[in-house]
């Protein structure tokens, strides 16, 4: 589906195409992150991000504009050095498993693929999700995303699974709790 995406775009698809089947291949397999190093620094950098298109409309229902998504994203993520290490669709969201999150910050790397990916999708595949999302929108302003230790297949059903618990539940700190201490830092 996406070659045959990628031979009917306008725009230069072959790298990603490339890249998504060498990606593909190994999505089965348990994936092993070694330490990573340089000449001043050995370690790993791992994250599970999610997603959600404007509205939460279910855009990803459609697999071209998912497939096309993810190669937008996927651009953005080799600009960085960033590894995709699995994904996944859901109708309204997107779950990434990304490595080697070392020459960017979580949030500048979020707000550069959802920048990215939206102004490509609007600009050249709108007609696949005009009649979901409207003006200059594609994604929600928010996003989901945690720190992962070593990312394989097992993982990555847990870390989705517990994301999509609907309600979100407050281990620290109760409602009247955070109000108490909001209190006290306004009294300073």
């Amino acid at each position: 589906m996406l070659a045959h995406c990628i031979n009917r775009c306008s725009g230069n698809f072959l790298a990603l195409n490339k890249l998504l089947l060498s990606l593909s291949e190994s999505y089965g397999e348990k994936m092993k992150m070694e330490l990573v190093k340089s000449s001043h620094a050995v370690g790993e950098s791992n994250f599970h991000i999610q997603l959600t298109p404007a509205y939460r409309q279910d855009i990803f229902r459609d697999e071209q504009v998912s497939e096309l998504t993810l190669a937008y994203i996927l651009e953005k993520l080799n600009e960085f050095k960033v590894v995709l290490l699995g994904y996944g669709f859901g109708p309204e969201h997107l779950h990434l498993f990304l490595a080697n999150v070392r020459f960017v910050g979580e949030t500048e790397l979020v707000r550069q693929i959802k920048g990215y990916s939206s102004y490509k999708m609007r600009k050249h595949f709108k007609h696949l999700f005009s009649n979901k999302l409207w003006g200059k929108k594609f994604w929600t302003e928010g996003h989901f995303y945690r720190s992962v230790g070593t990312v394989n297949a097992e993982t990555m059903k847990q870390y989705v699974e517990e994301s999509q618990e609907k309600h979100w539940k407050k281990t620290f700190m109760q409602k009247e709790e955070i109000l108490i201490v909001q209190r006290r830092i306004g009294d300073f």
